[in-house]
């Protein structure tokens, strides 16, 4: 069974995952510069979606139907990222570097 899959982030390693987890899954790939997005553009399986990613409620917008959130933002936004995605009620799998303890 395909799952809806959401990647907050389409740098290097964002757009990495995104182009191999579209391999089996149906996947979103987010980020506020189109122009990374773009290279992702006419992939089987995968769609792009231009968004804030430091606006919770951009956030909350773009994983409300997700199955899996994969966070892949700047260590600047990754706690706060993966607070909104969590307080959302979503699940995530968060590869962001930051110094606040995940934990909290």
């Amino acid at each position: 069974m395909q799952k809806k899959i959401v990647i907050l982030g389409a740098g290097m390693v964002g757009r990495a995952m995104a182009i191999d987890l579209s391999k089996d899954h149906a996947v979103i790939s987010v980020d506020r510069d189109s122009n990374a997005l773009q290279l992702l553009a006419e992939r089987p399986n995968l769609s792009t979606q231009t968004a804030d990613l430091a606006d919770p409620s951009a956030v909350c917008k773009v994983i409300k139907d997700a199955d899996i959130v994969v966070g892949a933002v700047p260590g600047f936004m990754g706690f706060e990222t993966l607070k909104t995605v969590i307080e959302a009620d979503r699940n995530i799998v968060d590869i962001s570097f930051f110094p606040e303890d995940p934990f909290d």
